[in-house]
């Protein structure tokens, strides 16, 4: 019971230092507005590589010729071919493609006979420009086929594709963008937090103080740790909220499954700030290790570039960073509506990254005070 109340203690003044001070105070509240309202509105992104599955229920030489056209734009990257729709479903679902091609098995014989000949593309919605790009792509691709059987046989057979885009049928870009800009914002105001609650401290040369009380050096770490995470949730219920109601982004999940997925990103986010504050001599100091960190977590998160576009060494390092892990979890519950079983390797992944992040808190902690 004592030793609630010593962290209950540490945790009150960590945010009462917050509260009391009107910058900070600011801060708090209208880098939120404003990172939302500038993502939300502004934000584009550019695709370069689309992983696909191809359903070829034709097997003929016009079907062979669609696809060497779609790749050989060098943006479509074959994944798998798929045996039945089913597969396609799951593909999509555990976002192993963007793109599922059905080619029917009239195709050829369409073509041959001069009559309309039909192909199905479904694209992923949870990424909504790749999705519309990709969609484009395939469109242009069978228009230009068309165009080319019509000047080789002289006749009309146009090639027509049937389009449609899951979880966001009509390609809205917001519903892409805003659901990961609140993994983006809760991992900046998150990991900022952390990483200024022991700096601040030193550069306002209270530290020491707070060493000689009655404080364990774990109890220390875990009051400002909770504080931190405290002002997370706070900020994350902000986002989420102005998300649904204001943006009127359709939430399909669980709110307490989404709920479980904000703690644990965001208490990896705090762990990964009071490490930077560990190392950090002053406020500056903790600014810039924050700020470097952040842009290569975010940029490999897949929320600016389809990782599916990175390099291979970049998309391995991806696997290191819990805002990849955040990102899809949020963008998964909200759009999808996926639930535990279909997410719980996102969960242990994000788990295993939270774990190692607290332990090296704990770890640089004690070391820099020892």
């Amino acid at each position: 019971m004592e030793f609630l109340i010593r962290i209950a203690s540490l945790v009150r003044k960590e945010l009462l230092a917050v509260l009391r001070d009107k910058k900070s105070r600011l801060a708090l509240i209208i880098p939120p507005i404003i990172q939302i309202a500038i993502f939300g509105y502004a934000a584009t992104m550019n695709v370069t590589r689309v992983p696909y599955a191809v359903l070829d229920k034709d097997g003929g030489e016009a079907a062979a010729q669609y696809i060497a056209n779609l790749e050989g734009t060098g943006i479509f990257r074959r994944q798998a071919a798929a045996a039945t729709e089913k597969d396609i479903d799951r593909m999509i679902d555990n976002r192993e493609i963007v793109v599922g091609l059905t080619i029917p098995p009239d195709f050829s014989r369409s073509i041959q006979t001069g009559r309309p000949a039909s192909l199905q593309l479904i694209a992923d919605g949870r990424n909504t420009n790749t999705a519309a790009i990709a969609l484009s792509y395939g469109q242009q691709i069978a228009a230009a086929y068309g165009a080319e059987l019509l000047s080789k046989n002289g006749g009309s057979s146009p090639v027509e594709t049937e389009s449609r885009a899951w979880f966001n049928p009509n390609l809205i870009t917001r519903w892409f963008i805003v659901p990961g800009l609140i993994a983006v914002l809760v991992l900046i105001n998150s990991i900022l937090s952390g990483a200024l609650s022991i700096a601040r401290e030193r550069e306002e040369g209270t530290f020491d103080q707070l060493l000689v009380a009655p404080y364990t050096p774990g109890e220390i770490l875990l009051g400002k740790g909770t504080a931190s995470v405290v002002t997370g949730i706070m900020q994350a219920v902000f986002v989420v909220l102005v998300a649904m109601f204001w943006f009127r982004i359709p939430f399909q999940g669980s709110i307490w499954l989404l709920s479980a997925a904000l703690l644990l990103f965001i208490v990896t986010a705090a762990a990964i700030g009071l490490c930077i504050s560990s190392f950090a001599q002053s406020l500056q100091q903790a600014i810039v290790g924050t700020f470097l960190l952040l842009v290569p977590m975010v940029m490999l998160s897949g929320f600016a570039t389809p990782i599916s576009s990175m390099p291979e060494i970049f998309q391995d390092l991806t696997l290191l960073n819990p805002m990849r892990y955040g990102l899809e979890l949020i963008q998964r519950i909200f759009l999808e509506g996926a639930g535990f079983l279909d997410l719980w390797p996102l969960f242990a992944a994000i788990m295993a990254v939270t774990v190692a992040a607290v332990l090296a808190a704990i770890f640089s902690f004690h070391h820099k005070i020892s």
